[in-house]
């Protein structure tokens, strides 16, 4: 839901029948009434002068707080935004107002308006108030939710929302739809498909509700990775009323974006039918079908295509996330294989200012070199004047200029052009002073446990960028401190990685008890079956144990937090194996959660970053840290595999920013998200101890905007575990055998040259 400001017009005009049925009822018209509708009429008429000088009283009672509501609308139209937050917390605390809240719309605006200030607490008391007031009221019930989620245990806000429903109001669908949507965030397919319920239990007379409740149902059966339920969705949709082009545009969409295929369909065909039929389609969903198609073709190595289909469609749309340079990028990459350096070789000329002594300017490695290798220092001339040579590849060159303190002052990238000199000018700013990290840990316990944090899509080059400015100050330290190596990723999926960690024992071989198996996964999505009929058969199938399950069959327990949907096997997310075998739930507390007042005073590009996607990314990353904290807290579990899996959407949206040229001192919405997560890497290992052993890395990096790198991050550190580099690109496919190492549990997994040291760290 778009944070945007109150439908004034629509609120006038029920705050002025309102204040006339006080006048009515109370058989009076006193001053201070007669003044309250005065004002509330002037803000009717758009008359805000009139409306804040008849409400420069403040009376008190019901007839004062309408006058407040007048009131604040004015100031809001007046740009005075925040005297009209301070006048409604001012009447809001007052002690005949315990359970009183604005009208809606004007609750939603300052309820808002307080989660992008950071005052979430009041921010969700208000939304406890305002629909209790309007029940009725689904943004008002959708902002509850996801406020109150923010503070409160979000298991137990959703069990109290669900309680509400059933009664058949006007907007029951899309409540029940937000619900379900936030358990799809928690993992839980199965949850958000028992709260959608039946379409026959709610009222209907609302076409957008129906078309969001089909929609979410839709992709609760897609992230289980139910193609049946999927098409019994779509039959149904169309049965009531849905358009069949809508229809068949939003089953290609469903499945792109679940990772599914359809056996009787190429999902590039699939894409290309729907947008063949322009016409009715919604231009949101128009766009959104554009960017997946233009990033499944370039995946798919057919580029061209791409390209052509991003200039039809940049015609009318903005493609947000997309550049025609990024993609010429991708297919330049393509041309580069067969050509040496020698032929890629270009000049960057850089010119710093002339009288910057002892300055120096850093530069990325050759695009050869290892992605982790550090920055080259470049002898700057008297006139501030200095020429290298790089060759062209898929990665820019970045830079990096710091003064005579050390402190970085500019910064920015460039792509060097063959044959050809290209020149960069350097502005010098404000001095970027790092801040210094504590290295800290509490005393050891004699308990080894092992925290894994895999950033989906972190990439090794930005992470190196954000070093070399300084401003990854526990990253810096922790990659100093700990083994690093760049794992290979092949293929550069999050699906093909995770099963890789989870699945260590799977061959992958098709057996004749494989494919009952996933006859019968397919069956159990049908209603008139329910359950796996083949499930019996479970024991015999090889790739039963994963990598939790073996590690938590003995004394020890392992939590899975790696959220396992559509096409990522990735076993049951938010549960914890062992001791013995024995399976429970991770209690997660909230799925999301808006930033602190803290947190929105030092990311502030984080605070406020500009589209509801955005948003929603940056507070799941806060609230999934808030889970490793609370898991590494309560101290059960031997071992917590958790993943960031925000970061790769907003990887995608923003890789682009982040590879034009030109000097951008760090600027940009992705590079806070990495300072983000850097400040709360460093939160979750100080609540380690010296037993304690704590991995950082990713399932794969990003080349382009539409494509995944195979080098992934890998960061060990612990006691006993040697700092330096690991040779070569081990196999990501080694890391779970590292962490039953780590844990003394002996297993037969790929070791990939990973980590030798594990195994004599077991045994002391």
């Amino acid at each position: 839901m778009k944070r945007h400001g109150p439908a004034r017009p629509a609120i006038a005009a029920a705050l002025f029948a309102a204040l006339a049925g006080i006048a009515l009822v109370s058989y009076q018209t006193s001053r201070v009434q007669m003044m309250a509708l005065d004002a509330c009429e002037a803000v009717e008429a758009g008359d805000w002068d009139t409306a804040l000088a008849r409400t420069a009283e403040r009376p008190g009672g019901t007839v004062g707080r309408f006058a407040a509501e007048c009131r604040c609308l004015a100031l809001i139209a007046t740009d005075s935004g925040a005297e009209c937050s301070e006048l409604m917390e001012h009447v809001l605390a007052a002690p005949d107002a315990k359970d009183w809240a604005p009208n809606a719309i004007l609750s939603v605006h300052l309820i808002q308006t307080w989660r992008d200030e950071g005052r979430t607490l009041e921010a969700a008391d208000l939304a406890r108030r305002a629909s209790g007031q309007h029940p009725d009221d689904p943004d008002l019930f959708y902002l509850e939710l996801v406020t109150r989620g923010s503070v409160e245990d979000e298991g137990l806000v959703l069990r109290e929302l669900e309680s509400r429903l059933g009664g058949g109001g006007p907007h029951e669908l899309r409540m029940r739809s937000s619900l379900a949507t936030r358990y799809l965030m928690r993992g839980d397919s199965h949850q958000a498909l028992q709260v959608l319920g039946s379409l026959d239990s709610a009222d209907v007379e609302h076409p957008d509700d129906v078309a969001r409740w089909f929609d979410t149902r839709a992709m609760a059966f897609a992230w289980d990775s139910d193609l049946e339920g999927v098409r019994r969705t779509f039959r149904a949709w169309e049965r009531t009323g849905g358009d069949p082009v809508d229809l068949r545009a939003r089953y290609a969409l469903t499945l792109s974006m679940a990772g599914m295929s359809d056996p009787e369909h190429d999902p590039i065909e699939l894409l290309q039918r729907a947008l063949a039929e322009p016409e009715g389609l919604d231009p949101r969903l128009y766009e959104t079908l554009a960017i997946r198609l233009i990033l499944t073709l370039v995946n798919a190595g057919r580029v061209d295509e791409a390209l052509g289909v991003y200039d039809q469609t940049r015609e009318r749309f903005e493609l947000a996330g997309l550049t025609r340079t990024e993609l010429e990028r991708a297919a330049r990459h393509r041309d580069l294989l067969g050509e040496s350096l020698d032929t890629r070789l270009g000049s960057l000329r850089f010119a710093a200012p002339v009288d910057a002594s002892g300055a120096e300017l850093w530069l990325s490695p050759e695009p050869g070199e290892p992605v982790d290798a550090d920055y080259e220092l470049l002898p700057l001339s008297e006139t501030g004047r200095v020429t290298a040579r790089r060759a062209f590849g898929i990665a820019p060159q970045r830079w990096v200029y710091r003064d005579a303190a050390g402190h970085t002052t500019a910064s920015g990238t460039v792509s060097p052009v063959p044959g050809e000199p290209v020149d960069v000018t350097i502005i010098p700013g404000a001095p970027v002073r790092a801040e210094p990290h504590a290295w800290v840990r509490l005393p050891g316990d004699g308990r080894r446990r092992v925290a894994l944090l895999l950033l989906d899509c972190g990439d090794w080059r930005l992470v190196q960028y954000l070093r070399t400015r300084g401003e990854l100050g526990f990253l810096d330290e922790l990659i100093a401190r700990g083994r690093r190596a760049v794992l290979e990723s092949d293929p550069p999926l999050t699906a093909a990685a995770l099963e890789a960690l989870v699945w260590p024992g799977d061959t992958r071989a098709v057996s004749f008890l494989g494919l009952v198996h996933q006859m019968g996964v397919e069956l159990a999505g049908l209603s008139s079956i329910g359950d796996n009929p083949f499930a019996a058969l479970d024991w015999l199938l090889p790739e039963r144990e994963n990598l939790f399950s073996r590690l938590g069959a003995g004394p020890l327990s392992a939590a899975n937090l790696l959220f396992a949907h559509g096409g990522v096997r990735a076993g049951r997310h938010a549960e914890v194996t062992g001791p013995e075998g024995a399976r429970k739930r991770v209690a997660l507390t909230r799925s999301a959660r808006d930033l602190d007042a803290d947190e929105s005073a030092r990311f502030p590009a984080l605070a406020r970053p500009g589209t509801e996607r955005d948003d929603l990314m940056i507070r799941t990353i806060a609230a999934e840290f808030d889970t490793a904290e609370e898991v590494i807290r309560a101290g059960e579990v031997d071992l917590m595999a958790l993943r960031i899996e925000p970061l790769d959407i907003l990887t995608h949206a923003h890789f682009a920013e982040t590879a034009q040229a030109g000097q951008d001192d760090g600027r940009g919405l992705l590079y806070s998200v990495y300072r983000y997560i850097d400040a709360r890497l460093a939160a979750v290992h100080a609540m380690l101890d010296e037993d304690d052993v704590l991995i950082v890395m990713s399932d794969h990096g990003i080349r382009t905007a539409m494509e995944h790198s195979r080098q992934a991050i890998f960061v060990a550190e612990g006691p006993g575990i040697p700092a330096g580099r690991t040779p070569g690109q081990p196999s990501l496919a080694g890391v779970p055998r590292v962490l039953a190492d780590l844990l003394g549990v002996s297993s037969e997994w790929p070791d990939a040259d990973l980590a030798p040291w594990a195994r004599t760290i077991a045994k002391r």
